[in-house]
């Protein structure tokens, strides 16, 4: 019954913040194993274990009631935001200062270095604060509907907690800087869908030079990223997984790759072309940059999902049920 436990307590790991899990972790088992102590002394059997667990409860709630000061959207919801807004408040400055570095590098017009930062602070400033916004908002829509929700929830039951090894398991930290790096995308690619095309001017009113894009693309491109951040707030919360969700996710990974062929690799390189012709023939690859550069990420993105396709099917279909058969009869 070892091996129980230590899933469940895994699963309470996963929820915790780093520094803290490895204590938390240890200090929850040695409580388990002495309360399976005092209660059944010699070595008690799965149905004890599975009771004492259940009295635990959900690993993501048990992880909530270590968190303190951490009622912004509840308890339960808390430790998801936050990661997602720390990766967001990392990246987001460092985007903006490259692209505005870029943008001056590459502009046919020189711009005042005071100017410049101006525009890049306050670029970073609107950026940050629409980003948290979003993210909180999202947030703050889940919990309302997370009363409801709770009511339909059943009972924990600890024999269904995933194996350590199972390849469903969610990746909490990977799918909130999904998620972060989703946000940030639908963001910026909006402004773009409001300014009419690609530029790397953050101004509304004064974008720049502006580089034409088909507008159905760019909306193709966000409905995608949407929809990957709804799948992995969705698997967030159900720390899983599944082949179907893995599925609706590679699709859509899939039509993300091929509407940033269109609004950003043809686009892109059509102008460094056109500006640039005897480069066609000193390169003459470069006439098909934007081609070989679409299929070398669908290739990549067919192959890793496909690995974890198989092995999750694989494992679904070898794993034997979480409740044991009843006897005929």
């Amino acid at each position: 019954m070892t091996e129980l436990i230590q899933r469940y307590v895994r699963q309470v790991g996963r929820y915790l913040p780093p520094k803290e899990r490895a204590e938390i972790e240890a200090e929850l088992l040695s409580q388990i194993h002495d309360q399976l102590e005092d209660r059944y002394a010699a070595s008690p059997s799965e149905p004890e274990v599975v009771a004492v667990l259940t009295e635990w409860g959900y690993p993501y709630r048990l992880a909530a009631s270590y968190n303190r000061d951490q009622y912004l959207v509840g308890p339960d919801l808390y430790p998801f935001m936050m990661t997602i807004l720390r990766y967001g408040w990392l990246l987001i400055p460092m985007i903006v200062i490259f692209l505005g570095i870029f943008g001056v590098l590459v502009s046919p017009t020189q711009t005042a270095l005071l100017t410049a930062l101006m525009e890049m602070t306050w670029a970073m400033v609107v950026a940050i604060s629409i980003f948290s916004a979003v993210v909180v908002l999202i947030f703050a829509v889940i919990q309302h509907n997370s009363a409801e929700i709770a009511k339909e929830i059943a009972p924990f039951n600890p024999l269904e907690l995933p194996k350590v090894d199972d390849p469903g398991t969610v990746d909490r930290f990977e799918a909130a800087f999904g998620i972060a790096i989703g946000i940030m995308t639908i963001l910026l690619f909006s402004y773009f869908v409001q300014v009419g095309g690609l530029t790397l001017r953050f101004n509304v009113s004064n974008p720049g030079d502006v580089l034409p894009v088909p507008v159905p693309w760019l909306l193709a491109l966000i409905f995608a990223v949407l929809g990957m951040i709804i799948m992995n707030l969705w698997v967030l919360r159900r720390n899983r997984w599944q082949v179907w969700s893995m599925l609706i996710e590679f699709g859509l990974e899939i039509l993300g790759a091929i509407a940033l062929y269109f609004v950003l690799y043809r686009p892109i390189v059509t102008r460094i072309i056109g500006d640039h012709p005897d480069w066609v023939v000193t390169l003459p690859f470069l006439s098909n940059a934007a081609e070989m550069i679409a299929i070398f990420i669908a290739v990549t993105t067919l192959i890793s999902r496909g690995i974890k396709l198989i092995r999750l099917w694989q494992f679904d279909k070898t794993s034997p049920p979480p409740f044991p058969p009843r006897p005929s009869g």
